[in-house]
């Protein structure tokens, strides 16, 4: 028996034997040269290859489309496809390198695959998945091989992989499929998304299950706390059983309250909305119980895409983002876009920086202020987004008010156009500012004088206040949102914007720990934003707190900033809502754990 630990991907408690995928990672792609005369066949060979990929995955994309929300991953492999950089260096290595359209193909993907796995961000990380799967697809067109042996699949299995492509996740026979397991991957791979989308319990990044397993073997897969424990013995089974009842009981205790409005014990009542990106079915966050979205993503516009979005491009995801959250969460439910999040270490394409140190250089605002034609193209987007829905605008990383008045400026300056040119938009979108800077925090007063409302992205918070790299693990110790520093800041962004009247929302992580949730709400934040599988959670351990109570705690923590670590007062947070919440020790460790 052995125990393997991973990432929680997609929460469930299954049981089964194991189906070993192995696939053809290891594809033998032949090289040999062609001759000059001959290079013209091989590129019709590549294109022909090419055109009966593009028609697989839109197949596949149709499929999905039947069976779930998540078909937009497709677009990603059509984009890698049609890549001009891409199709013109296989020309190119088979003309002047005088090779096979296979070796062609396996060397510039190799550059590419090297290229995307040198960067510091996992979204983009993941995209060489997308490579993989686009390059084993016209190799297997190419050389006549038969598609994987997933369709082998006859009776209930978990998949155990090195990692699965998009395509060979969705042609799963969900019927058959009681979980997935995976060497590879990460929160934000596409095995995880489509995984959560299908309901198939999921946990990755195991290092080396494919190595421990045989097929046939019997496994339990906890999606939930991220493991796999191989062969169990039978009273690890039984323990395996009661975690599993106990689960589906939690599951409904904390189901009960997802459909009403986000409230405290006393009635008092919260916003409780989702993080998002494009994409997201928003069928999926009315499920869980969103009262709408209080942060759009919309730098995965650009992140997902091989060019720069057109202003109609971006006006037809935003727009459809705005008509999508009416029907199914209600009309206040508004969609707040945030403005370009470029820099650090998310970069776009044709995008370079040489900056020695990016986190602290032209990124988020400071790179849309210095270029004003692309901040105008998105702020029109949005704009005219906002006719169909309630929309709001929110500008990142704000530092000085000398950026928001500029942010401000340029809004006000497309509204002007707009108008002459008769298209129609909301006169009054709610405008708000993003408090990830200590500056931002300390100069609240002034800042709440040009906007709406408040948004703190506490994530950024804790790295600027802390000067700790929130993605290096050297420093990971500092990196705590109950840090005494970032309580301090977090109570006076909320105080200066009462003063200003506007409201204050968390937007980072830390709005779906329910530990730090009941603190900011104490210190008077009124809308918790995070990711939507946590809004359940959220809301029933918020039910169970009087806004009374939360001040209490909220004045507790405040004085004992003078004298207590992080951890400290995070402990305290916590002895509160042991005492305040039945069940919450096993609520936490079931769904907030991970």
């Amino acid at each position: 028996m052995a125990t393997l630990a991973g990432l929680a991907t997609s929460r469930g408690f299954v049981s089964g034997p194991v189906f070993l995928n192995v696939g053809d990672r290891d594809l033998a792609v032949p090289e040999y040269e062609v001759p000059a005369e001959k290079a013209a066949a091989e590129f019709n060979r590549y294109h022909v290859a090419r055109d009966e990929t593009r028609r697989q995955i839109k197949a596949l994309a149709e499929h999905v489309g039947e069976i779930s929300t998540e078909a937009n991953i497709f677009d990603n492999h059509l984009a890698i496809l049609d890549d001009a950089l891409i199709v013109d260096q296989v020309i190119k290595a088979i003309r002047e390198d005088h090779i096979n359209a296979e070796a062609a193909i396996h060397r510039v993907v190799g550059r590419f695959r090297e290229m995307f796995g040198q960067m510091d961000d996992p979204y983009l990380r993941e995209r060489i998945r997308d490579l993989d799967d686009i390059e084993r697809r016209i190799l297997r067109i190419l050389l006549g091989c038969e598609e994987t042996a997933l369709s082998a699949i006859t009776s209930p299995v978990v998949i155990v992989a090195d990692d699965l492509t998009p395509s060979e996740t969705v042609m799963l026979p969900r019927e058959l499929v009681l979980g997935i397991a995976t060497d590879r991957g990460s929160a934000t791979s596409h095995v995880a998304l489509l995984a959560r989308a299908l309901g198939i319990p999921a946990v990755v990044g195991l290092g080396d299950v494919t190595r421990r397993v045989r097929p046939g073997d019997m496994v339990l897969l906890d999606g939930s706390n991220g493991s796999i424990t191989v062969n169990p013995d039978a009273e690890t089974i039984a323990d395996f059983e009661r975690l599993t009842r106990r689960e589906k009981e939690l599951q409904a205790l904390v189901d009960e309250d997802k459909q009403k409005p986000g409230a405290m014990k006393d009635g008092t009542p919260l916003k409780i909305v989702a993080n998002i990106q494009p994409g997201v079915p928003f069928a999926s966050l009315a499920a869980f119980g969103a009262q709408g979205v209080g942060l759009y993503r919309t730098e995965y516009l650009w992140l997902g895409s091989d060019h720069e979005p057109t202003e109609e491009e971006q006006f037809e995801a935003y727009a459809e983002a705005v008509k999508a959250a009416l029907p199914v969460m209600g009309p206040e439910a508004r969609i707040t876009f945030r403005c370009l999040d470029l820099g650090g270490d998310k970069l776009m394409r044709g995008v370079k920086t040489i900056e020695a140190n990016p986190f602290l250089g032209n990124r988020s605002v400071r790179w849309l202020l210095s270029h004003r034609s692309v901040f105008r193209t998105q702020l029109r987007a949005i704009l005219r987004a906002s006719a169909f829905g309630k929309a709001a605008i929110m500008f990142p990383m704000i530092a000085t008010l000398a950026e928001l008045r500029e942010c401000n400026r340029e809004l006000e300056q497309v509204k002007t156009a707009l108008r002459a040119e008769g298209l129609a938009f909301d006169e009054h979108i709610m405008r708000g500012a993003m408090v990830e800077t200590p500056a931002a925090a300390l100069c609240a007063d002034q800042l709440a004088r040009e906007v709406d409302f408040f948004s703190m992205g506490t994530n950024d918070l804790v790295q600027y206040t802390l000067a700790a790299d929130r993605g290096n693990e050297q420093v990971a110790y500092l990196s705590h949102a109950s840090d005494p520093s970032v309580i301090r800041l977090v109570e006076m962004t909320c105080r200066l914007s009462r003063e200003g009247g506007i409201y204050t929302c968390v937007c980072g992580e830390s709005a779906s720990d329910p530990v730090l949730a009941v603190l900011w709400v104490g210190l008077g934040v009124k809308v918790l934003s995070m990711s939507p599988s946590c809004v359940p959670v959220i809301k029933k351990v918020l039910r169970g707190v009087t806004l009374a109570e939360a001040k209490i705690l909220a004045a507790e923590v405040l004085a004992a900033c003078s004298t207590d670590t992080a951890l400290e007062l995070y402990d305290r947070c916590r002895r509160f809502l042991l005492e305040k919440v039945p069940d919450f020790e096993t609520i936490q460790t079931f769904f907030t754990a991970n």
